[in-house]
């Protein structure tokens, strides 16, 4: 082959990987655009208008006492302003809430944790709220288990019952009902918990150690407390294991199909007051923000009031939480935390006529 031959072959070729590059560079391209539009429209499908002590949206108007359930809400128009953390490595807080819907009933929110990123602590600290805590509900005189603010006022007087009760601004709330929580396990292909307690509850045995949960299962699995000598404390620790389980589930969503699966779910059942460039900047922002999380909980006991269970905590208690939150969100290393870990419940409030 002549100098000539071999250097229009090597020129062709050349061309070829060029134009093959490029195509490649395309595909991704467009692959890259189809899950940007597809964020932005479940980003825009999730939207509701919540005012948080936090929130710079101040002129959207408050959900109304009529708000209907969560996977019925009216959607709302984005605000002008973005509630995102002024500061890039500000620490935050979003208030996540499971809510429990039945037939001929609003629901309930029967998880509530607290989650605060501090992202110079390179942490996260994870607080439970028992769903029966007794509190007076925002903007009312009322005293009621902290979980009955959902039934009462949607999800605004959830939040803003949940703010007064640990005296933190909440920067950011996200609800999901519980059959779409599910939903999304199921996506991601399950989660693995470490149980720390054997039990037998809606037909699931659950053994000691590590275990592999589908969706209903970790539905059944978070819901369990009569046979729970902690009662709510115990349930609380197990959301807890879920959550974290499904943190570190991040990989699973590289895949396209998992990742639209789980989208698909999330604008059906899950709505939050971030907006898409909240989200995109939480992304940007903290994507490496978090390499440990602590979870705490309250301690506290069980009473019956005029025939009905309540978890009470204690005025002292309660100071503690607020003082931790606080402390949490403004060190750059985190305070050691006075309140319990793993220690148990009073007996008086392992277990009682725990209505659900």
């Amino acid at each position: 082959m002549t100098r000539t031959k071999r250097a229009a072959r090597k020129k062709k070729w050349r061309r070829l990987l060029l134009l093959g590059g490029i195509a490649c560079l395309l595909a991704m391209g467009g692959h890259g655009a189809y899950v940007y539009v597809s964020l932005q429209e479940t980003a825009k499908s999730m939207y509701v208008p919540i005012r948080t002590q936090k929130s710079l949206a101040s002129s959207a108007p408050p959900a109304s006492s009529g708000q209907q359930p969560l996977h019925r809400q009216a959607q709302s128009s984005l605000p002008q302003q973005e509630s995102v953390p002024a500061e890039a490595q500000e620490p935050f807080t979003v208030l996540l809430l499971g809510i429990d819907e039945r037939e001929n009933d609003k629901g309930r929110s029967d998880v509530i944790l607290v989650l605060t990123v501090n992202p110079q602590a390179k942490s996260a600290l994870l607080v439970s709220i028992p769903r029966d805590t007794r509190t007076q509900m925002a903007q009312t005189k009322t005293m009621d288990k902290i979980n009955h603010a959902y039934a009462f006022g949607g999800l605004q007087q959830a939040v803003d019952t949940v703010e007064q009760f640990i005296a933190t601004p909440v920067d950011y709330v996200v609800a999901a009902n519980m059959e779409g929580f599910a939903g999304i396990i199921d996506t991601l292909g399950g989660v693995e918990v470490d149980n720390q307690l054997a039990f037998t509850y809606a037909d699931y045995h659950f053994p000691l150690g590590p275990i592999q949960l589908d969706g209903k299962q970790a539905l059944v699995y978070a819901r369990m407390r009569y046979e729970d000598p902690r009662g709510d404390l115990g349930r609380n620790e197990r959301q807890q294991l879920i959550l974290k389980a499904l943190m570190q589930k991040k990989a699973a969503l590289a895949s396209p199909a998992t990742l639209n699966g789980v989208l698909e779910t999330m604008a059906k059942y899950v709505k939050t007051n971030m907006t898409f460039a909240d989200m995109k900047r939480l992304v940007q922002n903290y994507s490496t923000a978090v390499s440990s999380v602590e979870t705490i909980r309250m301690e506290g006991k069980g009473q019956l009031i005029n025939g009905i269970y309540y978890y009470i905590v204690n005025p002292e208690e309660r100071k503690k939480l607020i003082e931790r939150l606080s402390a949490f969100r403004k060190l750059a290393e985190p305070a050691h935390s006075q309140l319990p870990n793993q220690a148990s419940d009073s007996l008086e409030g392992r277990r009682g006529e725990q209505n659900e």
